[in-house]
């Protein structure tokens, strides 16, 4: 019965710490759900597949950097100690509380339905409206970028074989880096209130961005304009990529390839849609986030920004519009959501939190 009692008390403890992020997936899962049912398509759950990935590849990486974490800390702290002892001391308490853990599963799930919604409503955008934003967005890039499009100014600073490869390694390890920052977020034991934040803003950005806003102003991105009937405007950017590719991987090229046959087949990988950037939005979160944690955290991933934002002109994935709007927004939701969260006007640059993660 004792056990029953916890249990139950932790299950209530979660479902109350995350009572607002459970809200914002769900209504998530219900505008897909609404979606599928008025375009006659069916929607296939597949949230667990999302949880058996990050269970299976980024829990044993999350707990093998939290262990050397603490090890580093209790060497920074404590050097005249014994560290094994305390190491385990601290590794034992950190396992077995059960209230971050609870709340942690049940956040980790709600995203999971989350990403499963996500992902279906990416998918069928040019099915609720076709893509016609492009020219639109293409234009005011001209028109901010002194009559020039932003990729000659990155193909005269970055056009290399080795430069492109680097910032299209970024690109991709971006997505290692999401969930590696959303399974901290639901775990950590450092900042509730970043962390409420940061959870929170999560799928309002995914959601709003990715989803709402990618259909009002549905667009293909620059690598799919001379496909699409558009012109051949951003011919001279997808000719050096693949001529770079010959000397150093583009592996850019080769996935927009499958996404583009996956859109005209409905098969396969789909999901092209250029306005926001996602990319952008969620380094900006997770920049946000980091300074919360540590400056030199923050400092490092607004680099990290820099490259990504840059990449995403210069791999031919987006119109710089994009990450502009990406950034404006992003800042915007995270600030109104710490605002709700602290109830008190936001710092982005907190002091240092404790070890815990």
């Amino acid at each position: 019965m004792r056990l029953t009692g916890q249990a139950l008390g932790t299950l209530r403890h979660a479902l109350h710490e995350n009572r607002w992020l459970i809200l914002v997936c769900g209504l998530n899962v219900a505008a897909a759900h609404l979606l599928a049912a008025t375009h006659g398509l069916p929607y296939d759950i597949r949230a667990s597949g999302y949880l058996v990935m990050i269970l299976t590849v980024m829990m044993p990486i999350y707990l093998f950097l939290m262990a050397v974490w603490m090890l580093v800390r209790i060497a920074q702290q404590s050097p005249r100690v014994r560290p094994l002892p305390l190491f385990l001391s601290r590794l034992r308490a950190s396992l077995t509380d059960g209230r971050r853990i609870g709340s942690g599963i049940v956040a980790m799930l709600a995203l999971s339905f989350f990403f499963d919604s996500f992902s279906f409503i990416k998918n069928i955008i040019p099915l609720v409206i076709p893509f016609s934003w492009d020219t639109t967005f293409a234009n005011l890039d001209r028109s901010l970028h002194g009559g020039v499009d932003p990729y000659h100014v990155t193909l005269l600073l970055l056009g290399t074989p080795l430069a492109t490869t680097v910032l299209n390694g970024a690109y991709h390890f971006w997505l290692l880096l999401v969930y590696f920052v959303v399974m901290a977020g639901c775990f950590t034991g450092a900042n509730p209130p970043a962390r409420r934040t940061f959870l929170l803003s999560f799928p309002l950005v995914w959601g709003l961005g990715g989803n709402l806003l990618a259909i009002l102003f549905s667009s293909a991105g620059p690598c799919y304009y001379t496909a699409l009937g558009l012109g051949d405007r951003f011919e001279p950017l997808m000719q050096a990529l693949r001529e770079f590719h010959e000397t150093s991987p583009v592996w850019a090229l080769r996935v927009q390839d499958l996404l583009w046959a996956g859109y005209k087949t409905g098969e396969g990988l789909r999901g092209i849609s250029a306005f926001p950037s996602m990319h952008v939005a969620s380094t900006t979160l997770m920049t946000l986030y980091a300074f919360t944690w540590r400056r030199w955290a923050g400092w490092l991933m607004v680099v990290f920004l820099g490259m990504i934002l840059v990449g995403s002109v210069h791999l031919g994935w987006h119109y710089a519009v994009d990450g502009y709007a990406s950034i404006a927004m992003t800042l915007a939701i995270w600030f109104g959501v710490r605002r709700l969260v602290t109830g008190r006007a936001p710092r982005v640059d907190a002091a240092p939190q404790p070890a815990a993660m």
